[in-house]
């Protein structure tokens, strides 16, 4: 979706000269308008964006989390070795050139960057998951991924299970 920039100016007004100080004839002066703020250009926003789904898969018994919707990807292995998922968040991140960031539940952080746009549908992203002062989870996966495409990152320890990163680009 495109922003529509609109800029409002303002239009001088022609009226009648003001009489001269003293005189019987005096024309009411025109009310005063209060000044209109011309727009500014609204900060440019990104065209992609990262929809997460962060999850935690643990052997508890409780199925696959409604709120998670239809992914049969959790039905398979390597994913089938878990019998629950539930949704913990879910956030839209800005696909950019600069790395946009994500803090996860286990104090492990997501960053997401824009490496390339390849076609109207199709982009090339990159992602990580670092440790604070710590090492590298997954120091850098690259991935060309069509809109609307998930990729699954997966296996930090959480609790009893793990968490699985469902990460889709799109518009």
């Amino acid at each position: 979706m495109k922003a529509v920039l609109g800029v409002i100016l303002s239009a001088s007004v022609v009226g009648t000269p003001l009489p001269k100080e003293g005189s019987a004839r005096t024309a009411p002066l025109p009310k005063e308008q209060p000044a209109v703020p011309v727009q500014q250009k609204p900060e440019q926003r990104s065209a992609f964006f990262a929809d997460v789904m962060v999850l935690y898969a643990s052997n508890s018994k409780k199925g696959i989390d409604s709120r998670i919707g239809n992914m049969p990807e959790l039905r398979k292995p390597p994913f089938s070795a878990y019998d629950s998922y539930e949704l913990v968040e879910r956030t839209r991140l800005p696909l950019e050139k600069n790395a946009r960031t994500l803090g996860l539940p286990n104090g492990r952080v997501l960053r997401t960057k824009l490496l390339d746009v390849i076609a109207e549908d199709t982009v090339k992203l990159s992602a990580s998951i670092n440790q604070p002062n710590g090492k590298d989870f997954l120091p850098l996966l690259e991935v060309r991924a069509k809109l609307g495409q998930a990729f699954i990152v997966a296996g930090q320890s959480y609790r009893q299970g793990i968490l699985v990163l469902v990460i889709r680009a799109v518009r």
